[in-house]
């Protein structure tokens, strides 16, 4: 299931990378990442490999998304990030490796109110471009990866860059709660990703879904599979934060209550 579903977020990143104007020579080098990330993937046998790709691809996949509303500010276009899993650290008291490789401090939890406990924490290389393909800048970020034994969510934590436009979410994306955590203003956003066959026939359901932005489509999967994926997105005290689910189980506002605990662990 963890290789299917890893596939799957591939498949659709790249869908929707073909939906958006960038140059070429940009999206060469997005899909080579992507492609090295896959090649190294799927050779493993341990589980948490599996997880630690897939959340290469999703960082990928929803900084890409996520920066689309910026592109008429003519600012950020585009973004690309990929990690190593030489680097991946299991032990929790050993996150001041991974302080050291980001360079810069960041807070962490070893387990949450809910009963997500650290899994794993990664360093990530990431890159935003221009719309004209041009290097904004390349930085360091951080994955922390939390499991409840049967479910994972991803922080993803950097320092926030000074083009960087306020977003919640991006194309697709609905939001499912709002409100205030510890003095911080959280959205969560839904987006609902439908991978299809190549000849798949779309219907008149799945159409005004589409049109509505309520229902993301990817091409070239063996067989019609539907997986949602739940996002808070914020900036608090220089640091912008992303926490990333897929098929979650746990109401919407409980992603933000472990965020506004994540930066509470950093006070």
């Amino acid at each position: 299931m963890e290789r299917r579903t890893d596939k799957k977020i591939a498949e659709w990143f790249r869908e929707e990378a073909d939906r958006i104007s960038i140059p070429a020579d940009m999206k060469t080098e997005i899909d080579r990442r992507i492609s090295d990330a896959e090649r190294s993937g799927y050779m493993m046998k341990n589980r948490k490999r599996f997880n630690a790709k897939r959340v290469v691809l999703a960082v990928a996949a929803v900084a890409l998304i996520g920066s689309v509303t910026a592109v008429a500010a003519g600012r950020l276009a585009a973004s690309s990030s990929h990690s190593s899993m030489l680097d991946q650290v299991n032990d929790y008291s050993a996150l001041a490796e991974v302080k050291e490789e980001v360079g810069f401090d960041f807070p962490s939890v070893e387990e949450f109110s809910n009963g997500f406990v650290f899994d794993f924490a990664v360093p990530v290389d990431s890159s935003d471009y221009d719309e004209d393909g041009n290097v904004l800048s390349d930085y360091k970020e951080v994955s922390l990866a939390y499991t409840d034994g049967a479910q994972q969510v991803w922080a993803y934590i950097s320092q926030v860059r000074p083009y960087e436009e306020g977003t919640t979410g991006g194309l697709g994306s609905t939001p499912v709660w709002q409100g205030e955590k510890d003095g911080i203003s959280l959205t969560v956003t839904k987006t609902v990703h439908k991978f299809v066959p190549p000849d798949y026939e779309k219907t008149q359901e799945d159409i005004q879904a589409e049109q509505e932005g309520s229902l993301v489509f990817a091409y070239g999967s063996s067989e019609v599979e539907i997986n949602v994926s739940y996002s808070c997105i914020f900036e608090k005290d220089g640091l912008s934060y992303d926490l990333l689910g897929f098929d979650l189980t746990m109401e919407p506002e409980e992603l933000a209550q472990m965020a506004a605990e994540l930066v509470a662990a950093g006070k």
